[in-house]
């Protein structure tokens, strides 16, 4: 079972960074319920502050050492199945720019725990690891989508 969740992290990211990597068709037109949402296969939504976001895609990367970043954090069901919380968004004084450095929650934790989590604040941030992964996609904000 530890595996499995692993994996599913793993394949969420990937599938981020698919995105990022893609040209996506805007999803902010496509209706404002979460099932729309998260059935939507070109864009995966992560959230910010109980703002939910869809990502835009680029064909941009970078390396740790080339500047500040944003810390992602993955690997947990979080609010309406979104499968990624940000630390920082659009607008926010400290945001990158979409310059991610990804955290997946550890082995051993129920990535159930985390079920009304639309905010880094509704963390634990013990829950979850480092990685290695670092990447660039920016976030554009899906109209009609709130946590609150």
């Amino acid at each position: 079972m530890k595996n499995l969740n692993f994996t599913i992290a793993v394949l969420f990211l990937v599938t981020i960074m698919m995105g990022c990597s893609n040209e996506t068709d805007s999803i902010a037109a496509q209706g404002n319920d979460a099932y729309n949402l998260l059935t939507m296969k070109k864009s995966p939504a992560i959230w910010s502050d109980c703002q939910v976001f869809a990502t835009n895609g680029t064909n941009s990367n970078f390396k740790p050492t080339a500047g500040n970043f944003d810390e992602l954090y993955n690997g947990a069901n979080f609010k309406d199945g979104v499968g990624a919380i940000s630390e920082s968004k659009p607008g926010d004084r400290d945001f990158n720019g979409g310059r991610w450095h990804v955290n997946t929650l550890k082995e051993g934790v129920d990535p159930d725990k985390y079920p009304n989590a639309c905010a880094v604040e509704d963390l634990d941030l013990n829950d979850f690891m480092s990685t290695s992964t670092y990447f660039e996609c920016p976030m554009r904000p899906i109209k009609g989508m709130s946590g609150n």
